[in-house]
């Protein structure tokens, strides 16, 4: 290893050659089998002696163990000799088996670049929930390494990519970051344009995509919203008419109630002991917050939802959501706006999905409507915090 001054690594060689050359002559066949990629012995050998030097430093030398763990998985990068996707994916995971087994043995190593690497094979192939394993699994690394990694943590590409940051430096900016901006963009100006208040990405980049106090939350959002993205081609009315499609959209529906629920609460209710928090007492708070009802006309949370038609809590989505959809929905006997039809649907569906396993038709052929009210509820209690 040739170390720089400032302790990062300026060139690593093996056997006397630079170590992307002798990576490169390892893997000139990669034997495949049902269960993956083969390592060949040669590169499992390889890969033991480059993590016995990052386990020869003293343990004084964090950092200088961190530098080199990372500038080790950088060289076994394998774009251009393994070109396929799914067979990268199959060489990442058989590298990460051979790592987990030297670790049982010696210490932990920083592996973040790795899994980072992971993340993007698993995206190339269109597999999010997988990349998004891979993704948290890398933020778990930065986490444990905190103290010795020398910048901050926000600038890591896997931090930027599960926070949509608007910033280029990050590899995943182009082909992750902004589609799925230009994307929420989309649900944003349908929000506004029915509105007199002006929702901004910006706003939402403040308040809840870049704040730390909503790190899990937000990312759970990323994540189930770039799998929204990523489905989208096929949330068509003639592809999703089926059994399985209809439980997927209810799930998905639920995680969002359930992000815009657990906003609600963090606005509303963050002295309140959290066995006690629930959605129905948030959007109580939201209601008297917002000018839709009163302490004096609703004293209680049981008395407000029984001003609401339909009976909320009382029936499927499939009997409930198009009253709302359609503008039928009362509250105290008087129609209620989008903001109320938003909340309200969003509510419904939270609490019926967390108790139910059941397909809805209505879901799945009026799901642009849904989903396009469950992201203004989302919007709303975003807007309030």
């Amino acid at each position: 290893m040739t170390w720089r001054p400032d302790g990062f690594i300026d060139a690593i060689t093996y056997n006397g050659e630079p170590l992307i050359k002798a990576i490169n002559e390892t893997l000139q066949s990669l034997p495949v089998s049902l269960y993956g990629i083969i390592l060949p012995p040669e590169l499992c050998n390889l890969v033991d002696d480059l993590l016995n030097s990052v386990s020869a430093l003293p343990s004084s030398e964090k950092r200088r163990k961190i530098f080199l763990a990372d500038k080790i998985f950088e060289h076994l990068v394998v774009h251009t000799s393994v070109p396929n996707p799914k067979l990268r994916n199959m060489f990442w995971r058989a590298i990460l088996d051979r790592v987990w087994q030297w670790e049982d043995s010696h210490e932990k190593v920083h592996k973040g670049t790795a899994y980072y690497f992971m993340a993007e094979t698993y995206l190339g192939l269109g597999d999010v929930p997988s990349a998004y394993i891979c993704f948290f699994n890398a933020l778990e690394e930065d986490k444990r390494n905190f103290p010795f990694i020398p910048k901050n943590l926000k600038d890591a590409p896997t931090y930027l990519t599960t926070s949509l940051a608007d910033n280029p430096n990050n590899a995943l900016y182009i082909p992750v970051v902004i589609p799925l901006r230009a994307y929420l963009q989309s649900f944003i100006d349908r929000y506004n344009s029915a509105r007199t208040t002006q929702l901004t990405l910006h706003t939402l980049d403040r308040k809840f995509l870049q704040a730390d106090p909503l790190e899990d939350i937000k990312r759970f959002f990323v994540a189930t919203f770039h799998e929204i993205y990523n489905l989208a081609p096929l949330n068509s009315d003639r592809m999703i008419n089926n059994d399985y499609s209809k439980l997927k959209i209810i799930d998905t529906l639920f995680n969002l109630g359930l992000i815009a629920d657990q906003l609600l609460e963090y606005r509303f209710l963050p002295s309140v002991q959290r066995r006690e928090r629930d959605m129905a007492h948030a959007m109580y708070r939201l209601a008297l917050h917002l000018n839709w009802t009163t302490l004096a006309r609703d004293r209680d949370v049981p008395q407000f939802l029984g001003r609401i038609q339909p009976n909320l809590n009382s029936g499927s989505p499939d009997q409930i959501v198009p009253s709302l959809l359609n503008g039928l929905a009362t509250f105290d006997g008087r129609s209620i706006d989008l903001d109320m039809q938003a909340v309200f649907l969003a509510y419904h569906l939270r609490n019926f999905a967390g108790h139910h396993i059941e397909g809805q038709d209505v879901l799945v052929k009026r799901y642009p409507e849904v989903l396009n009210h469950v992201m203004n509820a989302l919007f709303l209690a975003i807007g309030v915090l």
